[in-house]
C-alpha cells in the first residue's frame, strides 16, 4: 500500500528533548535515593506509566517509588525547558513540505500529554504544523502497545497501514509496527537495534533524509 500518511513521534525525532528526559530521569532517581543506569533511562523512551514502572521495578526492585521519581522528574524537565528553551530537531521543514506536495497527511502520536505536546511544539515554533496531535493522554493504552498509532491514523482518516512512523526508540517501533504502521528510524540516543531491523522501512541520519525512503517506495 502506498504510504498516504506520515506520524512523528515528538520527543526525540521533532523536538532535541530524550537527552532532556534522560538526564532528568537519572537526577530525580538520585535525589530519592535510587541509582538508575543509563540503560535503564533509555529503556523507558516512550513508555506509558504500566510498562515503565512495571519494568523499572524488575530492575530496582519492588519498593522503587516509580511515582515519585516520575513526579520529580517532570519538575526537573519543566525547570529546564522553562531556562534554556527547546529545540527542534533539523529537517522539519523539508520533510513536512515534501508531505504537503505528495500529499501526504501528517501528525504526531507522543506518550507526552496532548495539553503539553501542544504547548511544547509551540515553545519550538512548530504550533502551525501538525493539525492532529495525539498524546498519551488519549488512549487507554500507551506505547509499545498500538493504540496511540491507531489512533492518530484514524485521525488522519487512513488505516494503519497506509501510514509511516518516524520513530526514534524501540518501543516507539514497536508500537507502530503492532498497529500495522510502518516503522522508519530516525536515532537520536541510541543506534537501531539488530532485532528491530527487519521491522523497518529504513533508518535516517536526520528528518530530511526520511525524503528518499518515502520516494523510494513511491516509484
Amino acid at each position: 500500500m502506498m504510504i498516504r500518511g506520515l506520524i512523528f513521534d515528538m520527543d526525540g525525532v521533532l523536538l532535541d528533548t530524550e537527552r532532556i528526559y534522560f538526564s532528568c530521569w537519572q537526577k530525580s532517581a538520585a535525589e530519592l535515593g535510587y541509582t538508575l543506569k543509563p540503560e535503564y533511562a533509555l529503556a523507558v523512551r516512550s513508555c506509558c506509566q504500566h510498562y515503565a514502572e512495571s519494568y523499572l521495578k524488575r530492575m530496582l526492585g519492588e519498593e522503587f517509588d516509580y511515582l515519585a521519581v516520575r513526579d520529580r522528574r517532570r519538575e526537573l524537565v519543566s525547570q529546564y525547558i522553562a531556562e534554556h528553551g527547546i529545540t527542534q530537531k533539523p529537517g522539519i521543514a523539508k520533510l513536512v513540505q515534501y508531505c504537503e506536495n505528495n500529499g501526504i497527511r501528517v501528525a504526531v502520536a507522543t506518550a507526552t500529554s496532548k495539553e503539553l505536546a501542544e504547548e511544547r511544539l509551540a515553545m519550538a515554533g512548530l504550533s502551525d504544523v501538525f493539525s492532529v496531535i495525539v498524546g498519551g493522554d488519549q488512549v487507554e493504552r500507551g506505547k509499545p502497545a498500538p493504540d496511540i498509532y491507531l489512533t492518530a491514523a484514524q485521525a488522519l482518516g487512513l488505516p494503519a497501514e497506509a501510514c509511516a512512523a518516524v520513530e526514534d526508540s524501540p518501543n516507539g517501533i514497536a508500537a507502530a509496527f503492532a498497529a500495522g504502521c510502518t516503522p522508519i528510524m530516525v536515532p537520536d540516543l541510541t543506534a537501531p537495534e539488530d532485532c528491530f531491523q527487519p521491522l523497518l522501512l529504513g533508518v535516517a541520519a536526520d528528518l530530511e533524509q526520511v525524503i528518499p525512503i518515502l520516494q523510494a517506495v513511491s516509484e
